[in-house]
Parts: C-alpha cells; structure tokens; sequence
C-alpha cells in the first residue's frame, strides 16, 4: 500500500538526488583528499538544512514527509561517513576508518528497513559497504557479550520498553525508536567471528612475545 503524502515526494527524490550525484564522484580512493574533505563540508550544509526541515514536517504531523527527509538525511550522513572513512585511510588513521565503517553499514541497515520505496539501489551501497571491510581491512576476530537487561526505555514516549507500542528501529515521524538500556546484567564474553556488534573486535595479537596491532601489524609499545 502506498504512504500517502501531502507534498509530491518526487520534488524531495530530485533535491537529493542532485546532491548525493555529486557526492558520490568523490567517494573514491583516487580522488584527492582535499576535495574529499570539501565535499564532507558540503554534505554538511546540506544535512544540516535536511534536519531543518525534518523538524518542520514533525512539527505539522507530516509523518510520511518527515520520516522521508530522515532517510535523505541519514543517507546523506552515510555518504559523508564513506567519504571520512576513505579520509581516514590516507590520514593512517586505520582504527577511526573501520568504527566509521561498521556504523556506516549499521544506519544503511536502518534506512532500508524504513525506506518507502523500492531500495534495491541501497542494498547494492550496502554491499559496496561490505566489500570495503573484505577489501581493505584484514579479517578480525569479535568480542560478543551475552546479558539480561534489567532495564531500558523506549526513546520515543520515554517509558519501560516494552509496555507502549514503539517498536526500535521503526521511525515515528521523523525520529528513530532506539531501546535505551540503562541497567543490564553480564552474563558472558565470548569470542566470535560473525558479531551484533563490529566495534567490540580484538585490536592487537602477539607472536612470540610481541604484540602487534591487527590492523596495521605494527609492534605496540609495551612501555608504561
């Protein structure tokens, strides 16, 4: 079924488009780093007016426009993460490259589960995503924790999660339900290859005494 809409959403596609076209020239590696980091600046301004206007939808009620302009929005700060990402690399700032990489594949996972209309173009940016951590970064070995959450709330109505009828992940005119965890219990650490979280990942080995950052294999002082 069709979200009806009170203004032509094809007029708010179209800004977007335009904007993101010219972003995505610069989400390369070739691309020089200063022209990289103007585009970042740019895509600023315009996150910035798409938040302007996403309250000023919300405001009115207008919860298909709104929920919409958050999908530009995010969309829009999710190109400007690749292209800090990419920043990031040639800067030799490997760690900050890969924790904005795994965010940037978890908010992709978000939008496309709240976009309205047909996202076969975001599942591929989605596996473009993935193949940067294949490509660029070695394989890695996670840290999973197992609990019981004693108590959380739910970010839209602010009460328990779990006794309104928010569901986390879902938009709600133009703002993300999130569960917010305030008390919670752990029960376990494992070590797992395929985790919930991408952060919680292992940072340095050691091989005869030596320990070594996983991502650039340098030796890591040991001096206090």
């Amino acid at each position: 079924m069709t979200k009806a809409y009170l203004i032509n959403p094809n007029e708010l596609i179209r800004d977007y488009n335009e904007v993101i076209d010219e972003a995505q020239k610069k989400t390369f590696f070739t691309v020089g780093i200063e022209l990289q980091k103007e585009e970042i600046d740019n895509l600023q301004t315009y996150i910035d007016k798409l938040s302007v206007q996403r309250k000023e939808f919300a405001e009115k009620n207008n919860g298909n426009e709104a929920n919409l302009i958050y999908c530009f929005e995010r969309l829009a700060m999710i190109i400007q993460s690749e292209l800090k990402m990419l920043v990031s690399l040639k800067e030799d700032e490997m760690a900050q490259a890969w924790d904005i990489l795994v965010d940037c594949q978890v908010h992709l996972g978000t939008v496309i589960r709240n976009y309205p209309f047909e996202s076969d173009h975001l599942e591929h940016y989605l596996n473009r995503l993935h193949s940067y951590e294949k490509t660029l970064f070695p394989k890695m070995i996670f840290n999973s924790y197992g609990g019981f959450v004693k108590q959380s709330h739910c970010s839209i109505c602010k009460s328990d999660y779990g006794d309104c009828d928010h569901i986390k992940g879902k938009l709600y005119n133009g703002e993300m339900c999130t569960r917010n965890i305030t008390e919670v219990e752990l029960e376990e650490i494992s070590v797992v290859e395929n985790p919930a979280n991408k952060h919680c990942r292992v940072i340095s080995i050691e091989t005869n005494g030596i320990k070594k950052d996983v991502l650039t294999l340098r030796e890591i002082s040991t001096k206090s």
